[in-house]
């Protein structure tokens, strides 16, 4: 019953069916396919395995790689849980819940702390998966978050390189390049935003109808009520401005200081992270997610 451990779940049977589309149509990594063994693991791997790239066999996790990806565990736990801590306290909404003009200071604010939450989380889940797999196994894996939130220099950076990594990877070979095969580039990320969308709404159905309880009554959420669609939404906005800043030639082109690029990368989709996030809110994931570490939880 618990939303986290059923949006793990949801989340690996996402990947499988994308890396079976990625075999389906001959896009794996050629290291994957040398052998059954190597493809084995690399479909049951819960991270993107680096393959080197003259012998395409798995790179070795070395003694310092496995130290580095605990340390990278300790501090998501401490961040975490002073993250987490800090947000329980106001119930996520820390800058007020009345609040719904998606330009309102306060609701920019409250959509900023919403996607450092769920960049934390991501980087938590990655660093658990890595410092795991990579000291059982001995597999070198490729790093999921980088701080996409205050370090992405464009749209593309944000969602190809920095955001959730293995799933871009994912869908690149299993969306991606079968699409682009036939048609142009333009559409094909059409179609990796839109199964993106599809995704996302997998996942908070799995997330919030199953487990669906009422949210406080103040808050500006709808008790026993679940808007399904709006990831979708939020994706095909982030494929139009992911357009736009292509056809602009980035934010470079415009003269902006390099300090200030990723405020304005953020800013493109901000005001609109209110659609990705509410079903969450719905399905009291946010709650329900505070055990995973260690959390100061305000007492009535």
């Amino acid at each position: 019953k618990n939303p986290a451990l059923r949006m793990t779940f949801a989340l690996a049977i996402v990947i499988f069916i994308f890396r079976t589309l990625e075999a389906y149509f001959g896009y794996a990594p050629y290291g994957a396919t040398k052998s059954l063994g190597m493809y084995v693991t690399y479909y049951l791997f819960p991270g993107e395995i680096l393959f080197d790239a003259k012998t395409s066999m798995p790179l070795k996790a070395t003694r310092k790689d496995i130290i580095k990806n605990f340390s990278r565990l300790f501090r998501a736990v401490i961040v975490n849980s002073l993250l987490y801590s800090f947000m329980s306290h106001f119930d996520y909404t820390p800058f007020g819940k009345e609040i719904r003009h998606y330009l309102h200071p306060k609701h920019l604010g409250n959509c900023f702390f919403i996607a450092l939450y769920f960049q934390q989380n991501l980087e938590f889940i990655d660093a658990v998966a890595s410092a795991m797999s990579n000291a059982i196994s001995g597999i070198k894996t490729a790093k999921m978050m980088d701080s996409p939130v205050l370090k992405s220099k464009s749209i593309a950076e944000f969602w190809g390189r920095r955001w959730n990594y293995l799933v871009h990877c994912v869908l690149k070979r299993g969306v991606y390049k079968p699409t682009r095969k036939y048609r142009s580039a333009t559409f094909a990320s059409f179609v990796v935003f839109l199964a993106s969308g599809l995704i996302h709404e997998f996942l908070s159905y799995t997330v919030s109808v199953y487990h669906h309880m009422e949210v406080p009554a103040d808050s500006i959420y709808k008790p026993n009520y679940i808007r399904l669609g709006s990831n979708l939404a939020f994706f095909v906005w982030a494929f139009a401005v992911s357009s736009i800043e292509r056809a602009l030639g980035g934010f470079s082109s415009m003269g902006i200081s390099p300090r200030a690029v990723p405020f304005f990368v953020v800013m493109t989709s901000l005001p609109f992270a209110f659609w990705f996030v509410e079903p969450y809110f719905q399905g009291r994931f946010l709650w329900e997610n505070e055990g995973i570490v260690f959390t100061i939880i305000k007492m009535d």
